[in-house]
């Protein structure tokens, strides 16, 4: 039986990849900090595992994925992350130390994680990124910032990687309607473009994962109108992020 290990598995993407592997026959294993905070009932998976663990905490993650994979894991999913809405906002230590750690740190540790159980025996390493990488510009919020290491981490450990057998994919969603995001925008997500369920998106990730591409990203209509507005000089695109922003805020 194949393997795949979620960290953020109990929520959001992370749940709905969970389920949607256990529906392909997978052993699962999930984890968060908080496995039981979206009231899930696990009980009815005969081959799901549920872990309680902090995925920026090296050895406990270490610890937690070899007792679940038992030295075979075919796939991890690095989903463990933190989103806060930063724009317009003043920044605060607390919260750039969160998404620093939840986001960057806890993908680099299932990196680590994944190469000892995978070298010489390949297996797929999935990190999640965001579709605001591809929209550089100067006022990017510290959640894009964030992400965008993670895809350059992505791209550094592709190649390294590679030799070991090893493949390292980045998935960039767009706005998912997540628990989380709802939280942010009070349950109204009518200002957000493109917006797809946590189910929808798990069924673009997996068959990604299965066809072995390297890259993820959707909508596609989000992609192609976010490539589109790269193309615009520095000055206007930051105006019109700005005021978008404003905008969002304000309404």
């Amino acid at each position: 039986m194949k393997t795949v290990f979620i960290t953020g598995g109990t929520s959001g993407i992370g749940w709905a990849l969970a389920q949607r592997y256990l529906s392909a026959g997978y052993r699962v294993g999930i984890g968060s900090r908080t496995p039981d905070k979206e009231g899930h009932d696990f009980t009815p998976y005969t081959h799901l595992f549920v872990y309680s663990v902090d995925a920026t905490d090296l050895t406990a993650l270490k610890d937690t994925i070899h007792t679940f994979s038992q030295g075979q894991l075919d796939i991890l999913i690095a989903g463990a992350g933190n989103y806060t809405d930063s724009a317009l906002e003043h920044i605060s230590w607390q919260e750039t130390n969160a998404m620093i750690d939840n986001n960057i740190k806890a993908t680099l540790n299932a990196l680590e994680v994944a190469r000892e159980l995978m070298q010489n025996k390949g297996g797929t390493i999935a990190c999640i990124a965001s579709i605001s990488t591809f929209l550089d510009y100067e006022e990017a919020t510290i959640y894009t910032r964030c992400k965008q290491a993670v895809l350059a981490i992505t791209k550094a450990y592709r190649r390294a990687y590679r030799d070991k057998g090893i493949e390292v994919i980045a998935i960039h969603p767009g706005y998912v309607a997540t628990p989380r995001l709802m939280e942010l925008n009070s349950d109204d997500l009518s200002k957000k473009q493109y917006v797809i369920t946590p189910t929808e998106a798990a069924e673009i990730i997996y068959h990604g994962i299965t066809q072995g591409k390297q890259l993820i990203v959707f909508p596609k209509k989000m992609y192609r109108l976010i490539r589109c507005l790269q193309l615009l000089p520095k000055g206007i695109l930051q105006r019109i992020m700005h005021k978008k922003a404003k905008w969002q805020k304000q309404n």
